[in-house]
């Protein structure tokens, strides 16, 4: 039988993929997030740019995720671009910040603040144009959030749901940098589904150099085909449309390196030529045919990824089980860190969560309950105390943990400090202290033990338990922010990457659903 076109196209390029194909079998499904950040709002023909991308896309089927920058809805209301508007509709819809690159940027009010008043300031100068986005654009809730530049910190995630930024109480955040990342796959962070630091899962292709569109092939064919042999995955392609119709980007022009000249001074980028954005669109239409010939490829939005990553623990509990291996791994380790199990992905803060209800159960009920609840928590607030405890009697651990329960049910956060009466205990030492209990207590249910019988008469508490998942968050190195061109040279924000940190409490990989 004579091979069929497309698989002799497949057999030259990708053999791995050919082979699932002619054998029958539906080729593992690689998923690609394609998203743009729709931010230019002095160059008008960035307009143009937006309604030909999101037509060309839509005469396709494919559904992008655009990024609108506040200020840019506005201006497209203003200049009575119904046109744009529209052809927006058609496509997901999320948000970019307020004003972009306008001084101060968020990493620049973020830098001196805490995490409750980070929060509180995100809301307060960025909630005004996620409005905005959402009336103007018609839509209920904007399905992510994404940085400006370089211009990351942690309290953004957390202030999402509260925007009607995201599925409801976990948030959704779409973006690229190296702030956080989890080996180029999408992850949990302060409660919200994440696509970031996707490399080497992260491609795109050169709009305007000679042989941009092979190159671009040539890198997308690769993540491909290594997704495909390893069983499926995620691709982020970004761009701008401003990338097809400028020379400059718009905001290096009036803002860069901490420039902030009053609006009457703002001037539009230089342009391309006509036939050089033409060109660039019809190399980015053969980009996109070229993606969708090739096996298992989907195109997904940001607001498909809640159903397509889901978070069965928020429903659906963890059994007992599934706790107890929580506990042996902890005290085997000597660590806090984000564990995998099957199906399901825990943080450090879901184990702290699970071993906590689990014993408060136990206390209260006198026998080991059969379903534990695991909410979702941020991370602590401030940086942790040295634990000034080494064995505590047993009603005083009881004390304690009864005050975290009920500090988590109320703060949902977890507790910079815990109290064992004047003394202090780290919390991820207080975790650990927390597993060593759980196991006691398995032992004893198991030798038919209820009641106080569950527990020992002394609880040791470690010091020094290490935060393992702290390694997945980037050091403060002059790049980190200062390497964006909008951001004044050199510019630090060490107590941003300190509240990231803490937060590594809450992540953990995002498991792709059946």
């Amino acid at each position: 039988m004579q091979m069929p076109r497309i698989a002799l196209f497949l057999a030259f390029f990708l053999p791995s993929a050919v082979q699932v194909f002619a054998g029958g079998a539906d080729p593992p499904e690689v998923l690609v997030i394609l998203w743009f950040d729709t931010e230019d709002y002095l160059l008008p023909a960035d307009d143009d740019a937006t309604l030909r991308l999101a037509d060309l896309l839509s005469r396709r089927g494919i559904r992008a995720t655009f990024k609108l920058v506040g200020e840019k809805a506005r201006v497209l209301e203003k200049r009575g671009r119904r046109d744009v508007i529209e052809a927006l509709r058609k496509h997901d819809i999320g948000y970019h910040s307020n004003w972009h690159s306008v001084h101060p940027t968020v990493a620049e009010y973020l830098a001196g603040t805490g995490w409750a008043d980070g929060v509180a300031e995100f809301i307060r100068r960025e909630g005004p144009g996620a409005d905005d986005t959402r009336r103007i654009l018609g839509v209920e809730r904007l399905s992510c959030y994404g940085q400006p530049g370089s211009s990351w910190g942690p309290q953004t995630f957390a202030a999402l749901p509260a925007m009607r930024i995201g599925p409801g109480e976990a948030g959704c955040y779409v973006d690229e940098g190296s702030h956080v990342k989890l080996d180029g796959k999408p992850f949990w962070y302060c409660g919200a589904l994440t696509v970031y630091g996707m490399s080497p899962n992260y491609t795109r292709m050169d709009l305007h150099a000679d042989g941009g569109l092979e190159k671009g092939r040539d890198a997308f064919r690769n993540i491909h085909s290594r997704l495909s042999a390893d069983g499926g995955g995620l691709i982020s392609i970004f761009y701008h449309p401003c990338e097809w119709v400028h020379v400059e980007f718009w905001d290096g022009v009036n803002f860069r390196r901490g420039a902030n000249p009053p609006r009457e001074d703002w001037k539009p980028p230089p342009a391309r030529t006509a036939a050089e954005a033409e060109a660039a669109h019809e190399r980015f239409e053969e980009y996109i045919d070229f993606q969708r010939s090739l096996p298992g490829v989907r195109f997904v939005t940001a607001g498909d990824l809640p159903g397509l990553y889901p978070d069965p623990i928020r429903r659906d509990g963890l059994s007992p089980e599934t706790v107890w291996g929580i506990a042996d791994e902890i005290a085997a380790s000597g660590a806090a860190g984000f564990l995998r199990r099957g199906p399901i992905a825990l943080s450090a803060a879901d184990q702290l969560a699970a071993l906590v209800d689990l014993l408060a159960g136990s206390i209260e009920t006198g026998a080991l309950p059969q379903r534990i609840r695991a909410p979702s928590l941020l991370g602590p607030p401030d940086a942790p105390p040295e634990t000034e405890v080494e064995e505590l009697e047993w009603r005083s651990f009881r004390d304690a943990l009864l005050d975290v329960r009920d500090a988590l049910e109320k703060r949902r956060q977890v507790p910079s400090t815990v109290y064992a009466g004047t003394k202090k205990i780290a919390p991820a030492d207080f975790l650990a202290a927390c597993a060593t209990v759980a196991l006691h207590a398995r032992k004893a249910a198991a030798g038919g033990g209820t009641g106080p019988a569950l527990f020992p008469a002394r609880v040791r508490v470690p010091r020094g338990t290490r935060l393992a998942a702290e390694k997945h968050i980037a050091s403060d190195t002059p790049d980190l922010f200062g390497g964006w061109i909008i951001h004044e040279e050199g510019f630090r924000a060490p107590r941003i990457v300190e509240q990231a940190r803490l937060q590594a409490w809450t992540l953990k990989p995002a498991l792709r659903g059946k």
